[in-house]
């Protein structure tokens, strides 16, 4: 696919099924073998992580957990229902918990055909991202082309930065990229718009 990059994003280990000792030796086993990878590989893994947002906007990974951490992104995946208010602050709250969660994933959490996005106050999200040099997430999973092509243009349109994201549970998955790139398109978003369309310098200089 000729890029310079990848990141592995995969979910953070599950905090019912580890304890906090357990996370992050899984989490330093990782970091020690993406560091092998870089030395063979053509192109730079960032080691990364997707991380749930808990209802109160904590972030079930110990501080230890993410020194082993490139950046996070942090994504909601449970309790869907909350209020307008309540929501937003709990996103707000999983970008404040460490200062290496750069990305929302997902923003709306909508599935196509399965599941409405959740309510999220966006004039107040932007600001924060803004503000705190913060980004969402275009998804490229066709089940979710989320951030939806009218918020990424609302977002073009205030200045905040933007992810593409593959979702890839596999390498098949990796030509997702088309459907992500079509949504941004929609949206109006240009390259510069798009952090991880940056060449490896400057990406590295964002995420650092």
């Amino acid at each position: 696919m000729k890029y310079e990059y990848i990141a592995f994003t995969e979910h953070n280990p599950s905090k019912s099924k580890h304890n906090q000792k357990q996370i992050v030796e899984i989490l330093k086993r990782k970091r020690e073998k993406v560091d092998q990878l870089n030395y063979s590989c053509p192109i730079k893994l960032f080691n990364s992580l997707e991380i749930d947002i808990l209802q109160d906007g904590s972030c079930p990974i110990p501080e230890e957990g993410f020194s082993c951490l490139d950046f996070a992104l942090v994504s909601i995946h449970s309790s869907f229902s909350l209020s307008r208010d309540k929501m937003t602050q709990r996103v707000l709250d999983a970008f404040l918990w460490h200062p290496k969660v750069k990305i929302f994933a997902h923003p709306t959490g909508r599935r196509l055909n399965e599941r409405e996005g959740v309510e999220l106050d966006w004039n107040k999200l932007f600001d924060f991202c803004l503000k705190n040099n913060k980004w969402l997430e275009i998804n490229a999973d066709p089940i979710r082309l989320d951030l939806p092509d009218i918020l990424v243009r609302e977002a073009v349109k205030r200045g905040v930065k933007l992810t593409l994201g593959t979702d890839a549970h596999n390498k098949e998955m990796l030509e997702n990229m088309v459907y992500g790139i079509a949504v941004a398109r929609r949206g109006w978003a240009q390259k510069d718009d798009i952090i991880n369309s940056y060449n490896l310098e400057k990406f590295q200089k964002e995420v650092s």
